[in-house]
């Protein structure tokens, strides 16, 4: 079983990640300190620590240049987070960590990231199933089409009405057992299926924080097999009010 050390001085930066990453074939433990993880590096058989910047005994850099030193011989895997700042980067990028990761951590990232080093397949795509009605709305007309996939930049959609590329659009669709979701899209690109239906590939353009947020988890959690392949179809969405 593989094995995942959480090191913050932030309980809730312990408990969230932690959450994020438990998998049956994952065992979690956590450190709130550069001397406690030492600990269970030694003992427990790390194979990968998730180290915040911020630590109660140094910082985050000084973790991982410790680390190196007391242990050269361990192949244990360090992501470090820290502040998204390009001089924090530069700073730290000869700190001894194998991947550097900024803040706010991007779920699907920090999933993508710990996979790669675990050679886990915890990622298949980006972009995943969510099969929801979609209301879409252009020159005052509302119509329905069925999303294919979805990503934080935009998502795949079929329809019956005709659009063409660069029409803006409102979308208002419904993330599963989460929330709804109102944004403005353009149409990028289009194709059609062997049984002659629209496709139209859509970019988000004005996708708000909140939503960006839930939808990141939701693409974490399929990722994770959370949810089923497919997501839950749901009713169509309540017109938005004018």
């Amino acid at each position: 079983m593989k094995k995942i050390l959480v090191a913050s001085s932030s309980i809730s930066f312990i408990e969230r990640n932690s959450t994020l990453l438990r998998r049956s074939e994952f065992q979690i433990c956590s450190a709130e300190s550069f001397a406690s993880a030492l600990v269970l590096v030694n003992e427990q058989g790390i194979n990968l620590i998730i180290i915040d910047i911020n630590l109660t005994d140094m910082d985050g850099g000084s973790f991982c240049r410790n680390l190196r030193s007391e242990l050269p011989d361990t192949d244990v895997k360090m992501i470090l987070v820290c502040r998204d700042d390009p001089e924090e980067f530069k700073r730290l990028s000869q700190c001894g960590a194998d991947a550097l990761i900024a803040k706010p951590i991007k779920p699907l990232q920090l999933v993508k990231t710990v996979g790669q080093f675990l050679t886990v397949h915890m990622v298949r795509s980006r972009r995943v199933s969510l099969r929801v009605r979609v209301i879409s709305m252009k020159d005052s007309v509302e119509f329905f089409c069925l999303s294919h996939n979805i990503s934080l930049t935009g998502m795949l959609i079929e329809t019956e009405y005709f659009l063409e590329v660069g029409s803006l659009i409102q979308c208002f669709f419904a993330i599963p057992n989460t929330t709804m979701v109102e944004t403005e899209g353009e149409v990028v690109r289009t194709a059609r299926t062997l049984d002659g239906a629209h496709l139209y590939g859509i970019q988000f353009t004005s996708l708000g924080r909140t939503y960006r947020e839930e939808l990141d988890n939701y693409i974490a959690s399929m990722v994770r097999n959370d949810l089923p392949e497919d997501g839950h179809e749901v009713p169509p969405p309540h017109s938005p009010s004018t």
